[in-house]
């Protein structure tokens, strides 16, 4: 016991003998496992299931009837619809001026680099 180097417990990993799969050569380089689509969708996954869950709850918890007037209709709707219904209207109008800006910065970035491409017919 203590802190002596001869004991075998103590001793660096590298000393230590590790199972080499079949077919591999002692001391040959493993190739490491490239990921997949299927495993990156997987990866993808596993958030939305939470956010389902969490959306699930959210819905079964808040199921009182509240009224909603929407321009010119109403009507009485559960709370938690009303609440999934106005988070969905904000991320579209989000997702709206969002595409607008990205149309804005592609039409910009063609015109530099046809304004560049230009100039370099010109240098020519």
């Amino acid at each position: 016991m203590g802190n002596h180097p001869d004991d075998e417990e103590d001793g660096p990993l590298a000393d230590q003998e590790h199972d080499v799969p079949a077919g591999v050569e002692p001391g040959a380089p493993i190739e490491a496992i490239r990921s997949t689509r299927t495993s990156k969708a997987w990866i993808r996954l596993l958030p939305l299931l939470v956010v389902l869950i969490v959306i699930l709850v959210f819905v079964f918890q808040n199921p009182k009837d509240v009224k909603v007037s929407f321009f010119t209709s109403s009507g009485t709707l559960p709370l938690s619809v009303a609440l999934i219904g106005a988070v969905i209207l904000g991320a579209l109008m989000t997702l709206a001026l969002g595409s607008v800006r990205i149309f804005q910065l592609r039409k910009q970035v063609r015109r530099k680099s046809g304004d560049s491409h230009r100039e370099r017919r010109r240098s020519k």
